[in-house]
C-alpha cells in the first residue's frame, strides 16, 4: 500500500506515518509511506508515481491541500482515495472539502485508532480491501476474487496467485499508468528482490495468457523509464 501524506508540520507527519505503520496485516509488506512538507513536491511525484491514499493538510505555504485534491480529480483518470487531515473543523469546510472529491475528512489533533479505522474504511471502498469476493468481467475474461481464477469464455486459464493479482491490478486500474515501484512494493517482498526482472517475466506472462493484444481489445502498454499501463481498445477486426 503506497500513501502519501502531506503536511508542513514535521511532528504531525511523524505522528501519521506512526499511525499508519500499525495498519499492515500480518504477513504482508510494511506500507510504503511518502511524506511531503509542500504541497508542490507531491504535485511532482503524482505526476509520475502511483499512489492508493493520499492524506493531505489542508492549509501549507504554497499548493494547499484542497487544490491538491481539486487536480487529482480534475486530471487524473483514476485518482486515488484521499482523507483530508487539518485543523480546519467548520462545517463549511467539510462540505467544501467532501465535495471537492474527498473521501473522508479528519479534524486534527487526530486520535489515532479512529484515523486508522477511517483510512481502513476509505480503502475498502476503493476496492483495495475488498470485504466481500465479486467477480468482475472484462470483455471475454471473468475475475473471481474467492478461487483467485480467471476464465474466458467459462474456461479457467492456469496462473499462479501472484499473476492473478498482478492481472487484477491492471485490469482494475484501466488506463492508468502504474509505475515499477508501485507494482515491486505491492507485489514482491524485498527478499525476493535479488532475482532479474521479476515483474517483466510476469508481465511477458500475462500478455501471453490472457491474449492483451489489439485483436483482442487490449493493449498493455511498456511506458519507458516508468511501468506499464492497461487500456481497453477497439478490436482490429471492428
Amino acid at each position: 500500500m503506497r500513501v502519501a501524506i502531506l503536511d508542513d508540520e514535521p511532528a504531525e507527519l511523524r505522528r501519521v506515518e506512526q499511525t499508519l505503520q500499525q495498519m499492515a496485516e500480518p504477513g504482508e509488506q510494511p506500507w510504503s509511506l511518502h511524506s511531503f512538507e509542500r504541497g508542490e513536491d507531491l504535485l511532482r511525484q503524482l505526476r509520475r508515481e502511483t499512489f492508493d491514499l493520499l492524506i493531505l493538510d489542508w492549509q501549507l505555504p504554497d499548493l494547499n491541500g484542497l487544490s491538491l485534491l481539486r487536480w487529482t480529480r480534475e486530471h487524473m483518470k483514476a485518482p486515488p482515495a484521499a482523507i483530508m487531515l487539518t485543523s480546519r473543523d467548520g462545517e463549511n469546510d467539510i462540505v467544501l472539502a467532501l465535495n471537492a472529491g474527498a473521501d473522508d475528512y479528519v479534524s486534527k489533533p487526530f486520535r489515532p485508532n479512529e484515523l486508522k479505522a477511517r483510512v481502513s474504511a476509505v480503502l475498502r471502498r476503493h476496492n483495495q480491501q475488498r470485504a466481500v469476493a465479486e467477480e468482475l468481467s472484462f470483455n471475454d475474461l471473468v475475475f473471481d476474487d474467492a478461487e483467485l481464477t480467471v476464465t474466458r469464455d467459462g474456461k479457467p486459464i492456469a496462473m499462479t496467485e501472484r499473476e492473478y493479482q498482478l492481472a487484477s491490478c491492471l485490469f482494475s486500474n484501466l488506463g492508468r499508468p502504474l509505475s515499477r515501484d508501485y507494482l515491486y512494493e505491492r507485489f514482491w517482498p524485498h527478499e525476493e528482490m535479488s532475482s532479474s526482472r521479476p515483474l517483466d517475466t510476469h508481465i511477458y506472462r500475462l500478455r501471453n495468457k490472457l491474449g492483451l493484444t489489439a485483436d483482442r481489445g487490449w493493449q498493455l502498454l511498456t511506458i519507458y523509464g516508468y511501468g506499464y499501463r492497461l487500456e481497453s481498445v477497439t478490436p482490429a477486426s471492428e
